[in-house]
């Protein structure tokens, strides 16, 4: 049986966790000490989080008769809270404590910029980043949900996918043609953007991909897999939406094919990683900074084996991340909710969300 359109979709929440994971990976082997340990395929788990995101946003929103304040609300719920909290954290130890960071340089403007997701250059990486640069993600997730809810005014679903499919389409072409150089412009006529739109025609033909079959499904996600593993190893890496983007798509078409059989054993585990996917990716940086400082008092990082290191900031930042969604998140999004006496959003959405 096929689940409602509304229903927690399985397998997309062990994506979700599957993606935060990756994420936790690559940061856990990103310290200078171990710049040979060249294993970059972890940066795919942002663009499962994106067309993930496309995908439930359509899903829950598609027969919804929320409208489109009521959908920027939830969004703004779900994002903004956990994200300020961490940037504030961010901002308060680089401020008490600068030592601790690799390079730190905090300007008012772009501190204030991060907080309303506008892109801005970094002052110190000279890259377009927040002050907490896991942001960056946030910020094409909050242009989506913009743009997405302008579509909800649009009362049929095919009118609304047809705007948004030519909205994007129209950014993405006018980035490649004009190549702008301003940090707006340039988020914002990204090819990533794509990503969320492949979410949402992922979506559309959901109920005919979980007819497909399990074995079908696998054979996606393995070659999903496969795709990542050739382009990473053998150092041939094209534009990002090829690298990246197309991989994930597969990923998420696979998954939706073994939802079917998902549903039938889902397992605890992976459903509340998947839920907790949104405090493991911001809070990750913070639980693996508290292990390598621990670890650098104690036996020192020169004396440690690279993968032991790797594999243990990668439990601990999973862990922290499991921690902060109990502690801090799910408390936080309930008094949110209490506040503003909205209704809880039918379903998560992305890592970021």
């Amino acid at each position: 049986m096929l689940p409602q359109r509304t229903q927690t979709v399985v397998t997309i929440q062990y994506l979700r966790a599957v993606a935060a994971g990756l994420v936790a990976f690559h940061h856990a082997k990103g310290i200078p000490v171990f710049a040979h340990y060249a294993a970059h395929f972890g940066t795919v788990g942002v663009d499962l989080f994106f067309v993930i995101s496309g995908f439930i946003m359509w899903t829950t929103t598609e027969d919804s008769r929320r409208s489109p304040v009521q959908f920027w609300l939830a969004r703004i719920i779900r994002i903004v809270p956990l994200y300020w909290f961490f940037t504030s954290i961010y901002v308060a130890a680089a401020l008490i404590t600068p030592e601790s960071f690799y390079a730190v340089h905090l300007e008012a403007a772009h501190i204030v910029k991060s907080y309303l997701f506008i892109p801005a250059t970094h002052p110190n990486l000279g890259m377009i980043l927040p002050v907490y640069a896991l942001g960056w993600t946030l910020n094409y997730e909050m242009f989506f949900y913009l743009v997405f809810g302008v579509c909800l005014f649009l009362p049929w679903p095919r009118l609304r996918f047809s705007v948004l499919a030519s909205a994007f389409l129209l950014l993405v072409a006018c980035g490649l043609l004009v190549e702008p150089s301003g940090p707006v412009s340039r988020t914002y006529t990204d090819p990533i953007l794509l990503e969320f739109l492949a979410g949402v025609m992922i979506a559309v033909l959901s109920p005919l991909l979980m007819r497909c079959g399990s074995v079908a499904g696998f054979m996606l996600v393995a070659a999903a897999a496969l795709w990542v593993a050739v382009v990473f190893g053998y150092g041939f890496v094209p534009e990002r939406i090829v690298s990246h983007g197309i991989p994930a798509s597969i990923a998420v078409m696979g998954a939706l094919m073994i939802e079917p059989a998902a549903r039938a054993r889902p397992s605890r585990l992976w459903l509340m990683l998947g839920n907790a996917s949104y405090s493991i990716y911001l809070g990750h940086p913070f639980a693996q900074r508290v292990l390598l400082i621990g670890v650098n008092r104690t036996v020192g990082l020169a004396s440690m084996s690279p993968t032991l290191y790797v594999f243990t900031a990668l439990l601990a930042g999973i862990a922290g991340g499991v921690v902060c969604h109990f502690l801090i998140e799910r408390p936080m999004l309930r008094a949110c909710r209490r506040l503003v006496r909205a209704r809880p959003p039918i379903a998560h959405a992305s890592p970021q969300s």
